[in-house]
């Protein structure tokens, strides 16, 4: 019988050192570091972003019920849902849309001059939409602080809201024309 004798093969073991482990680790958290200011940046703009599409959506909302109804209808800021808020001056604290027979930027509660339901009897103004407040983002404007109407025309007054993560940052801006018509723009820094 012919005995081969074999040769042992030596196996390096696999696996990191602790040395490659912190490099790794080290590599890791470098790139997180950039990675989290530009994520922030990212959460932010989207942010200021879904805020001024619903409010530019809410502005399309009370035009179109204006003119289908044939009556004012006004947006307004308000803490409770309900009522309008005149101490408010930013739109992200909440605000309300609804049918305003007087004219006067108020939702009123009891009997208007408009028949609402067409039953010969005055009614008070329909509350048509709710806006909770809007955290992280200031809706703010000089020229409809408390309150923005559209006639039954569809038109309104010329107006700017300024949509920024503050009062002093303007990241947007919605333009209404007095036609009417609502623009959104962005803002360069």
């Amino acid at each position: 019988m012919d005995i081969t004798i074999m040769k042992a093969s030596i196996s390096k073991a696999s696996g990191f050192t602790l040395i490659e482990a912190l490099i790794t680790i080290s590599i890791v958290a470098i790139l997180a570091s950039i990675a989290v200011p530009s994520f922030s940046k990212m959460l932010e703009n989207n942010r200021i972003t879904a805020a001024s599409n619903d409010f530019l959506s809410t502005l399309m909302y009370a035009r179109s019920e204006a003119a289908k109804r044939s009556l004012s209808v006004s947006i307004c800021t308000s803490s409770d849902s309900v009522t309008c808020d005149t101490s408010l001056d930013d739109y992200s604290k909440g605000w309300i849309v609804f049918t305003d027979c007087g004219n006067d930027g108020s939702l009123t509660t009891s009997a208007t001059l408009c028949d609402l339901d067409g039953d010969g009897t005055n009614d008070p103004d329909l509350l048509l939409r709710v806006q909770a407040p809007i955290k992280g983002v200031s809706i703010s404007s000089a020229k409809a602080p408390d309150f923005f109407t559209y006639r039954f025309s569809g038109r309104s007054i010329n107006a700017g809201f300024n949509i920024g993560k503050d009062n002093a940052t303007t990241a947007k801006q919605i333009t209404v024309a007095i036609t009417g018509r609502a623009r959104l723009l962005s803002v360069d820094h």
